[in-house]
């Protein structure tokens, strides 16, 4: 796990993006890595957390917790299908928890909660790393009124499918880390005028 939060913290998410104090949804939480580090990248934004398992949730407050309340607010619960709830362990670390099974999640599950993103405030960026569940987030959305959005895909069909439902974004970077699984960093087109 330390090699993935790592990644995050030495900007693996990073975009050409200025704004004095963002408003950021965090889906899929994890320990808070991408939380602490776009709380410095962006000093004055206010990052909303959501991480479902309860050992991560427990990390994620502690992790926080030097910055100030009123910049983090964590929710311990999943964003996505409600119908949704047995999510698989990881199997090699703790962000690895998965609704759907693939050779990355033991066969233990856990109950969680997970509710529809229409409960998720108004935000300037969203970053989704749900371990396959992106493509259900995305597609459960009523607008997209972003101007970034960040993210993992985990199969070339569901990053297909993200292309498909960002047709007003800009792809301006992104890692592939093996087949079938990388992040994505899009834009707003909006942001791009005139470039």
């Amino acid at each position: 796990m330390l090699v993935h939060v790592q990644k995050v913290l030495d900007g693996e998410y990073d975009i050409p993006y200025r704004h004095p104090a963002p408003v950021i949804l965090d889906i899929g939480a994890n320990v808070g890595s991408f939380a602490a580090w776009a709380l410095k990248r962006w000093p004055g934004a206010q990052v909303h957390c959501y991480e479902p398992l309860s050992d991560n949730f427990a990390l994620l407050k502690r992790n926080l917790a030097q910055f100030p309340e009123s910049s983090v607010s964590l929710n311990n619960f999943a964003i996505g299908d409600p119908s949704l709830t047995r999510l698989y362990l990881g199997r090699n670390n703790c962000g690895e928890g998965s609704f759907y099974k693939s050779n990355e999640q033991s066969g233990a599950t856990v109950e969680v909660e997970t509710r529809a993103p229409d409960v998720l405030p108004k935000a300037d960026i969203v970053k989704i790393d749900t371990e396959g569940s992106e493509i259900d987030i995305l597609s459960r959305m009523t607008s997209f009124d972003f101007d970034a959005i960040l993210l993992e895909y985990h199969s070339e069909a569901n990053r297909r499918k993200v292309d498909a439902l960002l047709q007003d974004f800009a792809l301006v970077g992104g890692g592939i880390r093996e087949l079938n699984r990388g992040t994505l960093k899009f834009v707003h087109k909006r942001l791009l005028k005139g470039r």
